[in-house]
């Protein structure tokens, strides 16, 4: 587009007109590409047919541990239905770094169905404090 403009005149718009015909050179290097771009693409297609589903990769550990978050969570919800705000110890995060997405999960079975959770993290060991 081309804009062209006067002091005198108004501000105005041209649209400058397609061409005719659209050239299109094909190198021999663009079609190695090309074939190299589309069998790329080709192996990615094999690699999701390779994909294990996703109960097959988890562990009995895992399995044990989304259980529990069930189990505690359905206990929370039937003692807290009316509560405002729910207070629970937050579990510590697993040690290893594939266990983040499980914890994450974890987190979110143990909070479902309830409205506020505050989730307490503390060292792990009990605080006695007396105050005199």
């Amino acid at each position: 587009m081309t804009r062209t403009r006067h002091p005198t005149q108004p501000s105005t718009t041209r649209a400058t007109p397609p061409p005719d015909r659209v050239h299109m050179t094909w190198t021999k290097e663009k079609l190695i590409s090309e074939r190299n771009r589309n069998r790329d693409h080709n192996v990615g297609v094999r690699d999701l047919f390779s994909m294990k589903p996703e109960w097959e990769s988890l562990n009995q550990s895992n399995v044990r541990r989304m259980h529990t978050a069930v189990r505690l969570n359905e206990a929370v919800v039937n003692k807290s239905q009316g509560a405002h705000l729910v207070l629970l110890n937050m579990p510590g995060p697993p040690k290893n770094k594939c266990g983040d997405e499980n914890y994450m999960e974890f987190l979110e079975v143990l909070m479902e169905g309830l409205n506020r959770v505050l989730l307490v993290r503390g060292g792990g060991r009990e605080v006695i404090t007396i105050y005199s």
